[in-house]
């Protein structure tokens, strides 16, 4: 039996929900969603690097950096949860995680770099599209929880450095709904656990 159980790291929203004694048709069966979720993403991910036409230069080439990383990990993450499925080995599951772990890293900075743009009119349109891309990343994240064991979800952790208050405040409703899915949790208790462990 499968049993949810919540730690005090920093992964998917700053919190890392794991499942015990997970098995190789758990990992699987994630590797399969993230794979079917991913056009979502990439969607998300095309809109937010088009909005670098529209601002200032020196903005747009944040957004432009930002967006690429993500569209190539993106790429690769569709490649790589393919393969994962199609034939899973300790590799494969190995690299599925540091994909995903750089995915949403780098779409909580695009995050972050957007609420830094000074140009008010700028920041409005690019904060809109980021903070649903990074949202976005955090379902993948959240399905790629749902099969990793606690060291493996102690060890992402580790690689995250933006926190879950600094995010979350600019998601949707609709972006928190999707999140709150993927990690079977509610925002009520997930917010709860987050500033419990001084997340």
């Amino acid at each position: 039996m499968r049993k949810w159980q919540m730690t005090g790291v920093v992964a998917a929203l700053g919190l890392s929900m794991v499942l015990a004694g997970c098995t190789q048709a758990d990992a699987v069966k994630a590797a399969s969603t993230i794979h079917a979720y991913l056009p979502t993403v990439m969607a998300l991910a095309d809109d937010a690097a088009a909005l670098a036409g529209e601002i200032d230069a020196a903005d747009a080439a944040k957004v432009r950096a930002v967006s690429g990383q993500v569209q190539s990990e993106l790429a690769e993450l569709e490649t790589v949860s393919g393969a994962y499925a199609a034939s899973p080995t300790a590799d494969g599951w190995e690299r599925l995680g540091a994909v995903v772990d750089a995915l949403v890293s780098d779409a909580d900075q695009g995050l972050m770099a957007a609420l830094a743009i000074k140009d008010a009119s700028s920041q409005a349109k690019v904060k809109v599209a980021m903070s649903a891309l990074d949202a976005a990343a955090h379902v993948v994240d959240g399905y790629l929880l749902s099969a990793r064991t606690p060291a493996e979800a102690q060890a992402a952790a580790s690689t995250r450095e933006v926190k879950l208050q600094s995010v979350v405040r600019y998601w949707s409703s609709e972006d928190w709904k999707r999140v709150e899915l993927a990690l079977g949790e509610s925002r009520e208790k997930l917010m709860a656990e987050g500033m419990q462990s001084g997340l």
